[in-house]
């Protein structure tokens, strides 16, 4: 299984490289289009269809087989709902009936962009997002920050009727349905506040599977948003040392300097320090024990967070007053890492629940929903 995920992620690599080159993604981040034009180009290789099993369409490959895919899409910084399509159908198709199973597979085969409105994104400011709610036929409520709603063709709600969390699907032209665009400082995705008035949707099959089905989502939300984070730190630690050894001050590439090899030696011992971890706690999901894979996720999804903060802004330092401009990729970078830090939890939100786990090793604890 190693040999074929790294070979798929070394052909997801190829495929960036040939189609999302640096002008190709600049001029996308100059537009904002979050949307990401690759997106039936990526439905075509086959990456959304990763983690399905052969009988529903995909390729048959575990979840832990987006971890490494994940990481370039960190490294080469790809617009675009990769989480949502990628992690969504896998988790959700076959709790679906038809009728949302088609929905689901127009996204897998054609790029049509899914979102989720999931008030497990966050655990502190998750009272300032609004709710949804439902009695069991349709949905009413309010979302105000759903990550690709502008562009999306179906969303996944999270919705609650009374205490039980329930999961619905929602076609975005469906009535009822209102969707505000809302400005995001991520520069690859887009936003939007979610109003949902009496609308009717599909349900999952059975409800009573949703509490471990969002568990499923949340978890690997963290630890793929983690691979991610990964990815961008080792890119940042390349265009560092790459800049270090051609620009030059008082005769001398900046790179021979002891202080500008400290900061690029620390930045790659906590970058690899980084995949290491990815790569252990990809292995360890499969076993899905589930104090192991919350307590797994969070210490990973924290530590990338701090990491990629980290070394971006190390090559920030390194690159000097031009990392700060546009026109340096590492600017990108880095306001990609300060909104993926939040998402799924911060680093307090997450510190708190390692703790809330180590202090009652011996009771299974569940993200919240």
């Amino acid at each position: 299984m190693a040999n074929s995920t790294d070979t798929f992620a070394d052909t997801v690599d190829e495929f960036l490289r040939r189609n999302y080159s640096d002008d190709v993604r600049r001029q996308l981040l100059s537009t904002h289009d979050s949307s990401s034009a690759l997106a039936a180009s990526f439905a075509e290789l086959g990456v959304f269809a990763v983690a399905l099993t052969e009988e529903q369409g995909g390729l048959g490959m575990s979840l832990a087989t987006l971890g490494p895919l994940f990481t370039q899409y960190g490294r080469h910084l790809v617009a675009g709902p990769m989480l949502e399509n990628s992690l969504i159908p896998a988790l959700l198709y076959a709790a679906m009936p038809e009728e949302g199973q088609k929905l689901l597979s127009n996204a897998i085969e054609n790029g049509a962009v899914l979102a989720i409105a999931d008030p497990g994104v966050s655990v502190h400011w998750r009272e300032q997002l609004g709710s949804i709610t439902t009695d069991g036929a349709s949905l009413c409520g309010r979302f105000d920050v759903v990550r690709f709603a502008p562009d999306a063709s179906v969303l996944v709600v999270v919705a609650h009727n009374h205490d039980r969390p329930e999961l619905w699907l929602v076609e975005a032209g469906a009535p009822g349905v209102g969707i505000e665009p809302v400005e995001s400082s991520d520069p690859l995705a887009s936003f939007a506040r979610v109003t949902l008035d009496g609308v009717i949707g599909i349900p999952v099959t059975d409800q009573s599977t949703v509490p471990n089905l969002l568990r499923q989502i949340r978890l690997w939300s963290q630890a793929l948003i983690a691979c991610e984070l990964s990815g961008i730190a080792n890119r940042c630690v390349e265009l560092s040392l790459t800049y270090a050894l051609q620009r030059e001050q008082f005769g001398r590439p900046i790179g021979s300097f002891q202080a500008i090899k400290h900061i690029l030696a620390d930045m790659h011992t906590r970058a690899a320090a980084l995949t290491n971890m990815c790569e252990a706690t990809m292995e360890r999901l499969a076993e899905d024990d589930a104090l192991g894979a919350e307590l797994d996720c969070a210490a990973l999804k924290a530590y990338a967070a701090t990491v990629g903060v980290s070394v971006c802004e190390d090559a920030i330092q390194v690159h000097g007053g031009i990392g700060f401009t546009a026109e340096a990729d590492i600017h990108w970078y880095y306001k990609r890492v300060l909104a993926l830090r939040a998402w799924y939890g911060d680093t307090t939100e997450l510190a708190e629940l390692i703790g809330s786990i180590a202090l009652q090793p011996a009771t299974p604890t569940t993200m919240r929903s």
